[in-house]
């Protein structure tokens, strides 16, 4: 079938002793199903191998580097079928919550609740950071808030990169959202445009800035990003101040947030001080920090045109007059995948948790645009441990 990869897994098939459960989610290169070894249930994630080859190998490389609860957790990994092989498998925890972007604007968290988010994704950070990983798209699309206990878990590191991985097809940028894309990287883009730019943690800092605008302000600090105007802008302008937009911010957490999104990128320091100015901050901040960052649509009248000003909150979800929609980043084109599978099906009581579940795992197969990387097939796939180590183990 031309330009079609075709995966025919129905519920009860056996994939690498995994029993598929349901489909929840697709892309043009991978496919996504909750399934299950043992009683306990994961995210089996399969990547097509003439698709995403060695970009795939990297992402279970990377997981097997990290063991920390704002990570996603491994499980096993492999190729599958083993005689033959078409895709490389990776289990993944399966992880019981909702997409940050929904998380906040259905909750409608405190300045304190959204520095508490930063803190966990911060940690996450630290944790890959010290590992010698990048995960190069942290973004509220590849951000889960766990269900239980609201702790935020890092996903998607398709994209990523560690010490001494293999080089793979890239363009002068490794794949990634443009949003968040920080200046020196589209500064080097402009000045070197043969050029290969090499990342750095301070690029993974910028982002977790502009995630942590958008959840104090609802808008992101730069628009038209992909045109020339919007590039320039986010290379030389400073954003408006979050506490400027939003005099709910306060002000200390609107100065850790503006100098996130530093030009320079030595004044975003480490994911290690982020976490500890913010530890300090919260546990200084007064009442004014729980007060709900936004009010909710219910308490807001509306305009004499009927426009509402922002807000957030569980019964502004199917207001006009709350918050837009968020929209996910776009991908690009890829090869279409057929699937022949049930997808999962929902019920009024899981109707919440299974509804995010299919937006978690459709940005992991996605895999944040990893099909930059065309026909790199791997030869030979590195061990895998069934599941987390003790301890973070260090990059070679």
């Amino acid at each position: 079938m031309d330009k079609h990869h075709v995966l025919d897994a129905p519920e009860g098939a056996d994939i690498a002793g995994y029993r598929v459960e349901a489909l929840l989610g697709a892309g043009g290169c991978g496919v996504v199903y909750r399934a299950s070894r043992d009683g306990a249930p994961v995210a089996l994630k399969l990547q097509s191998l003439e698709q995403l080859g060695g970009w795939a190998l990297r992402e279970v490389a990377i997981l097997t580097r990290l063991a920390h609860r704002n990570v996603v957790g491994f499980r096993a990994g492999g190729l599958f079928p083993s005689e033959s092989p078409a895709w490389l498998y990776l289990a993944m925890e399966y992880v019981r919550g909702r997409p940050l972007a929904q998380w906040v604007e259905e909750e409608n968290p405190s300045a304190r609740g959204a520095a508490t988010l930063a803190l966990g994704m911060a940690r996450g950070l630290e944790a890959a950071h010290t590992a010698d990983v990048l995960h190069r798209d942290i973004k509220e699309d590849n951000v889960v808030v766990r269900e239980e206990d609201g702790t935020p878990v890092l996903m998607d590191f398709g994209v990523g990169d560690y010490s001494g991985a293999p080089r793979l097809p890239r363009g002068v940028l490794p794949p990634g959202t443009p949003r968040y894309r920080s200046p020196e990287a589209l500064a080097f883009r402009r000045a070197h445009p043969d050029g290969v730019y090499p990342p750095t943690s301070a690029d993974d800092l910028y982002a977790l800035g502009v995630v942590l605008y958008w959840m104090l302000t609802a808008r992101h600090p730069f628009v038209d990003v992909e045109t020339p105007e919007g590039e320039l802008a986010v290379i030389h302008h400073p954003p408006v101040s979050p506490h400027v937009l939003n005099p709910r911010v306060p002000w200390a957490l609107s100065e850790l947030c503006s100098r996130l999104l530093s030009k320079q990128p030595w004044r975003r320091g480490t994911a290690s001080t982020w976490c500890a100015m913010l530890e300090a901050e919260l546990a200084s901040a007064d009442s004014a920090w729980d007060a709900p960052l936004f009010p909710d649509v219910a308490e807001v009248p509306a305009s004499v045109e009927g426009i509402r000003p922002p807000s957030r909150g569980r019964r502004g979800a199917a207001s006009s007059g709350g918050l837009p929609a968020y929209r996910p980043t776009s991908e690009p084109e890829v090869p279409q995948l057929v699937v022949r599978a049930r997808p999962a099906t929902r019920t009024a009581r899981l109707r919440g948790v299974s509804s995010v579940l299919l937006a978690v795992v459709m940005g992991a197969c996605l895999v944040g645009g990893a099909c930059w990387a065309r026909r790199a097939r791997p030869s030979v796939f590195p061990a895998a441990p069934d599941s987390h180590a003790s301890e973070t183990p260090r990059a070679r």
